[in-house]
Formats: C-alpha cells, sequence, structure tokens
C-alpha cells in the first residue's frame, strides 16, 4: 500500500471543518488502497500561489515524508498545474489532490459503457491543463506510482493533441447515448410514468433504500449492490414500482454525491445526471445515525449546480435502528430503516403522496360492454367501490388530471 500523507488549508473555514473534510479524504484514499499515515492542516488567510500552503509548511511536510517514509501527498483542495509541479520538485514524492483522487475511485468503479465514457472524459479534462504538472507523477513507477488510468488504457497519452481529439470523440459518444435517453424518457412521458430518483451522499444508504422498497412492492427482481464504501456502484438502476391498486412509479438510482466534487465530473456525467434532472420527486436520502449536516448542503449543492434544485424533494433519513437520537432539522423529514423496515409503509405513502397529490375522486359509470376500461382501471388506479346497476357498473375511482380528461365522458360525480 502506498503510505500517504493528507494536506488541508483553512482558509474559508475553521481548522476543525478542515480537518472533518480531511478525513473524508481519508476514507477516500482507503477506497483506492492508499494508507493514510498522518494529517497536515495550516491555517491561513489565502492560498499561497506557488505551493498552496506556506513555504515554511512545505518543508515541515517534508520533515514528515523523511521521517514517515511517505510515499504520496494528497491535497484537500484542487491544486493548479504549477502548484503540483513546484510541490512535487521541493517534496519529491508524488502530490495529488482530492480531483485527482475521486476520478481514480471513479476510474475502477466504473462499468456500464456510459459511465466508463464520462469519467474517462472527465479524466481528459483534469489532464488537459496539468500535463506539465502532472508529467513526473504519471511517469513515476513503484512507490506513489498511483496513476489515472482511463478505462481499457496502460497508461494515459500525454500528447495534448491527442488529449482533445480523444475529449471530442468522447462527447460524440456521450452525445448518442444523451439521444437514446431522450427517446426513452419521451416514451415514460406518453405512458405517464413519474419518475423518482434517489440521491445523496455516497455510502449514506441509497441503494439499501432500492432494495427496501423494491421488497416491500414484491419487484420480483435481482437487489442493487449494497456495500460499505464509497461510490459502490456509478451506473443508474431503474425499477418500475408499483403499489397494489395504485399507479406505478419509476425508481432510479444515481451515483452519489462527496463534498469538493469535481466540476469536470459534474460536468462529464451530464448524461446520467439528467435523470436526476427530469425526475418528478427527489428522495433525498440522509445517513440517520452518522448525521451530518454539511452532507446535506453538499448534495443541495450539486442539486443546484445541475439543474435540479427546483424538483421536489422529500427528505429521507436511513439507519434508524442504531440511531441514538432523532436528528434536530428545520424541515420534515422521515426516518426509516432499511434494516428493520420500519416506517418503509410510511415512506411509500408520502411518495404517493407527492406525486399524485393532484388527483381527485371520480365517480364513473361504465357501460357493461366496457368492461375492458373498468379493467384498465383496475390495473393503473386505486378503485374505492364498486357497484352494479340496472344502467352499468358505477366506479368511485382516484384519477389524475390527465385521466380525468381521458376518462370525462364516463364521469358522473366528481
Amino acid at each position: 500500500m502506498d503510505q500517504a500523507l493528507l494536506v488541508g488549508l483553512a482558509y474559508k473555514q475553521s481548522a476543525e471543518e478542515t480537518f472533518q473534510s480531511l478525513l473524508e479524504l481519508e476514507a477516500l484514499a482507503e477506497a483506492l488502497n492508499i494508507k493514510t499515515k498522518d494529517k497536515v492542516v495550516q491555517n491561513a488567510k489565502e492560498i499561497t500561489p506557488k505551493f498552496y500552503i506556506g513555504s515554511g509548511k512545505v518543508k515541515e511536510v517534508k520533515t514528515i515524508i523523511d521521517v514517515l517514509d511517505i510515499d504520496i501527498v494528497i491535497f484537500d483542495d484542487t491544486l493548479s498545474p504549477a502548484q503540483i509541479k513546484n510541490l512535487e520538485k521541493e517534496l519529491e514524492v508524488q502530490v495529488i489532490d482530492r480531483s485527482f483522487l475521486i476520478l481514480s475511485i471513479f476510474s475502477e468503479r466504473a462499468q456500464s459503457r456510459e459511465a466508463v465514457l464520462e469519467v474517462a472524459l472527465a479524466q481528459k479534462m483534469y489532464m488537459l491543463p496539468r500535463l506539465i504538472g502532472l508529467g513526473n507523477s504519471l511517469s513515476r513507477q513503484g512507490g506513489g506510482s498511483y496513476n489515472s488510468k482511463g478505462p481499457g488504457e496502460t497508461k494515459l497519452e500525454l500528447d495534448r493533441r491527442k488529449i482533445v481529439n480523444d475529449i471530442s470523440l468522447i462527447k460524440q459518444e456521450l452525445e448518442k447515448i444523451k439521444a437514446e435517453k431522450i427517446v426513452s424518457r419521451k416514451q415514460r412521458v406518453k405512458s405517464q410514468i413519474p419518475v423518482v430518483a434517489l440521491v445523496g451522499y455516497t455510502n449514506a444508504g441509497k441503494s439499501s433504500l432500492m432494495n427496501s422498497l423494491s421488497l416491500y412492492l414484491k419487484h420480483d427482481s435481482e437487489p442493487v449492490l449494497e456495500k460499505d464504501i464509497l461510490f459502490a456502484t456509478l451506473d443508474t438502476k431503474a425499477k418500475r414500482l408499483q403499489k397494489e391498486n395504485f399507479p406505478p412509479f419509476i425508481l432510479i438510482d444515481t451515483v452519489g454525491f462527496v463534498n469538493k466534487l469535481p466540476h469536470e465530473l459534474v460536468r462529464s456525467f451530464e448524461t446520467t445526471l439528467s435523470d436526476v434532472v427530469n425526475a418528478d420527486l427527489l428522495l433525498h436520502v440522509v445517513d440517520g445515525a452518522a448525521f451530518n449536516p454539511l452532507q446535506i448542503d453538499t448534495t443541495r449543492r450539486v442539486l443546484e449546480e445541475i439543474g435540479a434544485d427546483h424538483i421536489e424533494r422529500l427528505l429521507v433519513l436511513t439507519k434508524k435502528e442504531i440511531a441514538i437520537i432523532p436528528p434536530q432539522l428545520d424541515e420534515d423529514y422521515i426516518f426509516m430503516s432499511n434494516r428493520t423496515k420500519e416506517n418503509v409503509d410510511v415512506l411509500v405513502d408520502a411518495i404517493y403522496g407527492h406525486l399524485y397529490k393532484e388527483n381527485r375522486i371520480q365517480v364513473l359509470k361504465i357501460p357493461f360492454d366496457q368492461g375492458q376500461l373498468y379493467s384498465r382501471l383496475k390495473e393503473n388506479n386505486t378503485i374505492l367501490e364498486t357497484k352494479y346497476e340496472a344502467d352499468g357498473t358505477y366506479v368511485r375511482v382516484i384519477l389524475s388530471p390527465e385521466q380525468t380528461a381521458l376518462y370525462q365522458t364516463y364521469i358522473v360525480k366528481s
């Protein structure tokens, strides 16, 4: 395992907040089998252009590297190409930043064609302005040799023109996938099936929640991967779920967020995140046992960045079975457990309440020769009462505004 030293700069936040961010950085490093030996936090009023941290702190870091036999130094913020070059010259070890680390994790986790292309695009967009500064890092072998290897590549080609050409080709491929998704989305709109998207911090329990809802609604499919690691999956999973005698909805599980998510990654994952932007309801999933309000703020920030902050959002806290005290929040939330299934039913009712709040109870008179109409209503709607009279079948049923217009001919009372 590479031995790492983590470095943070507290200039827009407190030293304690910076240290908490370094703890998260340690977890990110661990996901790549990099062991953290020590952490360093510098308090400063501004960034030092040459080294990011002060020259005196650089000397201190150099001493720690020699004493602890450090292979790699990881900075908690994004470094400029010149800063990487200057730091590597002074410290004589590989220097990377949080963005490089996250991109490397995504590279290892990507499986679907879409995710592989998006990660490759993000890596190349990140590398393009940093070719000079990262030259030594990428060519070094042995200790501290963790490289940002693109999918299917043995090394990253450092020729600028090739990278520019690769970026153009990858964007063309992603445009094709985007066009396919638009066609699929239009079909869903035509079918009037609403979409519910799971969003939240990585490892907050989104995949577990998807499995819980699938089990509760008796969806006969393989459960999605649940693993206690950061960014366990990058690929969007979708399931068509339906409560008995209720309309269906599509539930999608998307990539998790993290603090200081690289801008290149957000831009390159536009195709995947389009599922979130076009959702009808967002389930904002938060770890209720290890509650951290900063994670809620991070998710809100990313949603705003991708243009999804206008979508109705339902806050869901998980791990109720091990939470000591309920978190105190200014907004309403549902506190549930994926392990014991407590309040899963409450969540399902809340989902339907949000998706179908404009629905109304209508009374329809269905002629006896229109039996297929009754069957369709029974399959896709909540029927409250059925009466068989001499002139037809009277049905009290919950209809959406679109369905009300569709069945207007048969409505006798609202």
